[in-house]
């Protein structure tokens, strides 16, 4: 076992762990190491700080961080790739179990099935299918750095979902470690009730509420082009003459703000339509693993603050009302980050998943993903760079909020993958069934697993509260991109967060 120390932290409550016979290093606040194991993009929730990390390689290490965090009542969260949107991955003064060492990926291409460790990223996945067979695909993300099962735990929407589905829909089997440190494998043809429950719950329900996910099994489809081609790419409608003829006519009015950055198909053809609004068109022939979005927020050199949005419409929700509302949103965002045309690093814009078709085969009560109706899934993105524009940009969101929310489905569906940190209905929202509760209940009964927005047992009291209104900005103080200087280099960006994470520290004693 490896450990790094500072004065500031406290090991005696982990001495423990140096007479257990595990293969985990751990780590503390003030080395390169702790840094490069919790970073996140995001500013605003960089600076959560747990008093230290676990970094697992087997499942054992999994098992026995559990029962030690359990046992001693520390708060544990589960890292894999770092893109949880409100830092959720993180805590403060409790221990981060990190898993991305447990990464390893196995095709079956005789049963189509391919296994993934829970620490993998689709980066991990996507090398492995592309190595083995070209036409080889399972439904994952476009971010090549997001958790695997992160992703399927929150039901998995992809530009394939309209023909294959969403990943949990895909997905054959899960095996977690749950609250008492137990191994469990589910899957949806269980003998055991409460199995088959689980094995519900966490399609769609998503991470950090029922245990951590070691490993996953999912579905593997092979694609018409022997070469594994696909259509992606952009169509951009620039000017506003061809936005208002776009957004006035009816037959055409659904394809509007339709695919956000990525659209795939067989043949440009089957867009023909779009091509009368005369777009610029970045619409370009590739393997399907190269439509990978490389989201600059998540990089290591990251030094914006972001924040999101999300709802989901369903069939025929792109009004002409709705979308002279998104035109308006879009307009005021220009006037927030004026010269973004400049500084892309500051920007607002609103991006669409496109669902529905297979995903519909399957009901709402067949998963604990509810909003099977729904075919666009979009989501609001404010970033910036400059402090001064927190309160703003926040409002910006909020306002989105309101004017959107009411057209979503039921008037408040969201996307948990999207998880937005100021959501009040936060239940109803990503957790509408209230059977995860039940599960919750038997699971995890004292609510071991939690965090801010997480399911709560039936009758449970909640732990987390906050005023109306609350916003991220009011209590944590976000460093400034200024602090973090112009770093070269990776190990640059982690001993500069280090060196600010001990400042931080020393002024808290």
């Amino acid at each position: 076992m490896n450990a790094s120390s500072n004065n500031a932290i406290s090991q005696e409550p982990f001495d423990d762990f140096n007479l257990m016979n595990i293969s985990t290093s751990i780590l503390f606040p003030g080395s390169n190491a702790y840094e490069e194991a919790i970073f996140i993009g995001n500013l605003l929730y960089r600076f959560k700080t747990p008093s230290i990390v676990v970094q697992a390689v087997t499942e054992e290490d999994v098992a026995v961080t559990v029962k030690f965090a359990k046992e001693h009542g520390l708060n544990l969260t589960v890292k894999s790739g770092g893109h949880s949107y409100a830092g959720y991955c993180l805590n403060h003064g409790g221990i981060v179990l990190d898993i991305s060492s447990m990464n390893k990926v196995s095709i079956d291409h005789e049963n189509m099935t391919v296994s993934i460790q829970g620490g993998a990223v689709w980066r991990d996945a996507y090398s492995l299918l592309k190595e083995k067979d070209l036409r080889l695909m399972m439904i994952g993300g476009q971010c090549p750095t997001v958790g695997v099962s992160a992703f399927l735990l929150g039901a998995g929407l992809s530009p394939f979902s309209r023909r294959y589905g969403l990943g949990i829909d895909n997905l054959l089997e899960m095996t977690i470690i749950t609250a008492n440190g137990e191994k469990v494998t589910v899957t949806h043809d269980d003998i055991d009730p409460a199995k088959r429950d689980l094995f519900w719950a966490i399609r769609g329900g998503g991470g950090g509420n029922f245990g951590v996910t070691v490993s996953v099994k999912t579905k593997l489809h092979n694609l018409r082009d022997p070469n594994g081609t696909v259509v992606c790419g952009e169509l951009y409608l620039g000017s506003p003459k061809a936005r208002g003829r776009f957004q006035s006519n009816d037959e055409c009015l659904e394809y509007d703000y339709l695919a956000g950055r990525s659209m795939c198909g067989r043949y440009l053809a089957d867009l023909a339509p779009l091509f009368d609004f005369n777009p610029d068109n970045g619409l370009k022939a590739m393997h399907w693993t190269d439509w990978e979005v490389i989201d600059a927020s998540f990089d290591v050199f990251s030094q914006v603050y972001y924040h999101h949005g999300s709802f989901i419409f369903a069939e025929g929700g792109i009004t002409p009302k709705v979308a002279a509302i998104i035109t308006q949103l879009m307009e005021e965002a220009k006037m927030l980050v004026p010269d973004s045309s400049s500084n892309s690093a500051s920007e607002c814009h609103i991006l669409w998943d496109h669902i529905g078709g297979a995903t519909t085969k399957l009901k709402p009560e067949d998963t604990a993903f509810p909003w099977r109706d729904g075919v666009y899934v979009a989501t609001v993105r404010a970033q910036w760079v400059d402090p001064s524009l927190h309160k703003r940009m926040f409002e910006f969101v909020d306002r989105a909020k309101e004017l959107l929310l009411p057209y979503s489905i039921q008037g408040k569906a969201a996307y948990i993958n999207y998880i937005d940190s100021t959501v009040e209905n936060w239940q109803e929202a990503y957790y509408a069934d209230p059977r995860l509760q039940h599960v919750k209940s038997h699971w995890d009964p004292t609510n071991f697993f939690q965090f801010e927005q997480s399911i709560e047992p039936v009758g449970h009291k909640r732990t987390h509260h906050r005023k109306p209104g609350w916003k991220p900005w009011e209590k944590f103080t976000p460093p400034t991109p200024q602090q973090l200087g112009n770093p070269k280099t990776k190990h640059h960006v982690y001993a500069t967060n280090a060196h600010i994470r001990r400042s931080m520290l020393s002024h808290k004693e």
